[in-house]
């Protein structure tokens, strides 16, 4: 009612293995009530020397795979349902993009489909070892 204009960050992956898609509904539906200008999408990076890795080695918390991260943005970007622009551009994403929504959502879809049909788990996982500086 203000006119403030904001964005959303998201981080797929914090919910865990098993539970990236239900947080992504859960999300878009807040995002849907809520209507921010962006929806940023950046994927979680967990370092040895963290507090959650700490978790996982106790067994208090299971890592998701890259895969189920890409399947967590793919639920988000289609239970949209507002004006909003969908980016995914920080180095933390493997694949970048970027789409105006609703107008280009089934582009997305389509790029975050290739990306799960076609991208192994070990190249995305190759990748995140690689980026040092997230």
């Amino acid at each position: 009612a203000a006119g403030i204009r904001y964005s959303f960050f998201y981080l797929a992956g914090i919910s865990g293995a098993g539970r990236g898609e239900t947080g992504a509904e859960r999300t878009a539906a807040l995002c849907n009530c809520l209507h921010p200008i962006t929806v940023g999408a950046n994927m979680l990076t967990i370092y040895p020397d963290s507090a959650l890795f700490g978790e996982i080695k106790h067994g208090n918390w299971q890592e998701e795979s890259e895969l189920e991260k890409y399947r967590e943005l793919r639920t988000l970007v289609a239970q949209l349902r507002i004006e909003t622009t969908f980016a995914a551009f920080g180095a933390s994403n493997a694949f970048q993009m970027q789409g105006s929504l609703p107008n280009e959502q089934k582009k997305l879809l389509s790029v975050l489909d290739r990306i799960i049909e076609t991208v192994s788990e070990e190249e995305l996982r190759r990748y995140r070892k690689a980026v040092h500086h997230l």
